[in-house]
Parts: structure tokens; C-alpha cells; sequence
């Protein structure tokens, strides 16, 4: 009894220790928990990260005030400039300045600078290098081309290239500002004039009739070559004693048509000549060439 009382205590000693010891399992086996699972899953809270703002960038600074100050003054002086000269064009075009008087030493200056450049053109230079073909002449005085249209603001320049032979002439004529109807461009007027004025020289004769188309614009106060000729398609339908001539005026640097025109020519007599003697005094060429002498006289 009293041997069996000593034990009781060791054991239960023993016991406890071993029930308080913790169970190790091999490596090879997996341990599974016994333990209900939760209810609710765990939540994990995730605590915001403080936002910064960056602060907006600082404005540039401002232009230094001289530079600007001299920009304003550059775009002002260029803006006026251009309003200035756009003006002067504009009133240059529409009013024109006052034409110099034939026979004034400003008229004689123009007119010499005019000689100049005429004897330097390449049309010019062309028919002066054969003498023997063409023979250059001024036009006759008692004409509109020789007198009522005279001088710088006329035809300042208006010179006649006669081939005999061939019976063709060539005529370099510059248009001055005063045969300008509307601003810049030559009046259909004068331009009929010169290409009657070309056609009679080589009909040797008046016109009789004539007949003018326009091509394209004559500009004022630029050289033009006029071109006239024999029309032999018309040879046919002529009648006794007369002559059909067409002709043709060009630019002189481009060569460029602005207007044809065909006429018959009577030969051994001039327009004149039959407007005074009453035998076109009705018709449409009298009451035309008498338009024209009261025009330009």
C-alpha cells in the first residue's frame, strides 16, 4: 500500500508531461488541421497612401520690354510701307500722272530715251543688218501717225521696215499713254489706225474695207511690230484694181498676237483722197475715217 501511494504520483507526473509534449510527425506526411475553419475569411485592410499634388510649373517669366517695343515698331513700319505702296499703284493705275506735251524739252527727253531703245531691239537690229531688203522710213507727216498722234504720249516711236521686192512691210510702233481707253490697255481706235495706216502702205492704195479682230489686250505704253502683207487666198475675189492685204500685231518681245485684220486696198488712191471726193462719204469706212479725224485732231 504504502509502495502503490509512493508511485500513484510518478506516474501521473509521467502522464502529464507526456500528454503536454507535441506530437511530431515524419516529413513525408502531411499534416492536416482539425480545427473548424473560420466563419468569416480574415479581411486584410490596406491603408491608403497619402496623395501629393504637385504644384503647377511657375509661368515664364515676361519678354523684356524693349524687345517687344521693338517688334511693335518693326510690324507698324512694314504694315505702312505696304499700305503706302499698294495706294501709289492704285492711284498711279487709276489717275494717272499728266502726259508730257509734244514738243516740250520733257516730250524731246522721252522721246530720245524711246529712240534709244528702239534701235535696241532684236527686231530692229535684225532688219538693219539687210539694207538691201529692207529700207526703214518715218511715216508720213501729213498722216495721224505723223501729226494728231505725235509724240511721247502717242505713238512715240513708229518706223517702217518696206521690202519692194516681196511687197511686205514690218512696222515697230510704241503706244503711248494717251491712245489708253480704259487704264493701261490701248484703244481699239488707235490700234485700227496703225493696222490701216500698215495696209494702205502695202495695198499702195485706200482701203476700201477693212475687217479687225482682237485677240488679246494691246497694253499701253509698250512695243509692238506690225506685220502686213499680200493676201493671196483673196486674189480671186478681187476686183479690178484692188488689192487684198491682212495683217497681223504682235508684241515685240514674245511675239504674242493681239490682233489680226483684212482689208482690200483700191490701188493709186488713198482713203483721203476718196472721202473728199464724196465716193465713200456714206459708207461705213468714210463715216469711220472721218470719226477718227475728229478724234484725234
Amino acid at each position: 500500500m504504502i509502495l502503490r501511494r509512493t508511485l500513484q504520483p510518478a506516474r501521473l507526473n509521467v502522464f502529464i508531461r507526456f500528454s503536454q509534449a507535441p506530437i511530431r510527425f515524419p516529413p513525408n506526411v502531411r499534416r492536416l488541421s482539425t480545427a473548424p475553419p473560420p466563419s468569416n475569411p480574415p479581411t486584410t485592410h490596406h491603408t491608403p497612401l497619402p496623395i501629393t499634388a504637385h504644384p503647377p510649373p511657375p509661368p515664364p517669366p515676361p519678354p523684356p520690354r524693349s524687345t517687344t517695343r521693338y517688334r511693335t515698331l518693326i510690324y507698324s513700319t512694314l504694315f505702312i510701307l505696304l499700305g503706302f505702296t499698294s495706294g501709289s499703284y492704285v492711284r498711279l493705275f487709276l489717275v494717272p500722272p499728266p502726259l508730257p506735251v509734244p514738243s516740250t524739252p520733257t516730250d524731246l527727253s522721252a522721246l530720245n530715251t524711246l529712240n534709244s531703245t528702239f534701235s535696241s531691239l532684236p527686231i530692229v537690229r535684225e532688219l538693219r543688218s539687210h539694207p538691201d531688203e529692207w529700207t526703214e522710213r518715218a511715216p508720213a507727216t501729213n498722216t495721224l501717225t505723223g501729226h494728231s498722234m505725235a509724240g511721247s504720249r502717242g505713238l512715240g516711236v513708229y518706223r517702217v521696215f518696206w521690202n519692194a521686192k516681196e511687197r511686205r512691210g514690218i512696222t515697230v510702233v510704241f503706244f503711248g499713254g494717251a491712245l489708253a481707253g480704259w487704264p493701261g490697255v490701248t484703244h481699239g481706235g488707235a490700234i485700227a489706225t496703225v493696222l490701216q495706216e500698215g495696209m494702205e502702205m502695202v495695198g499702195e492704195g485706200g482701203v476700201e474695207m477693212m475687217q479687225v479682230r482682237y485677240i488679246k489686250p494691246t497694253l499701253a505704253r509698250k512695243w509692238y511690230v506690225l506685220r502686213a502683207e499680200l493676201d493671196e487666198s483673196e486674189e480671186e475675189r478681187n476686183g479690178v484694181g484692188e488689192v487684198a492685204v491682212k495683217a497681223t500685231l504682235e508684241t515685240a518681245e514674245e511675239g504674242m498676237v493681239c490682233a489680226r485684220a483684212m482689208a482690200r486696198c483700191v490701188e493709186g488712191s488713198t482713203g483721203e483722197e476718196r472721202v473728199e471726193s464724196g465716193k465713200e462719204t456714206e459708207g461705213l469706212w468714210g463715216r469711220w475715217y472721218k470719226g477718227l479725224q475728229n478724234a484725234f485732231s
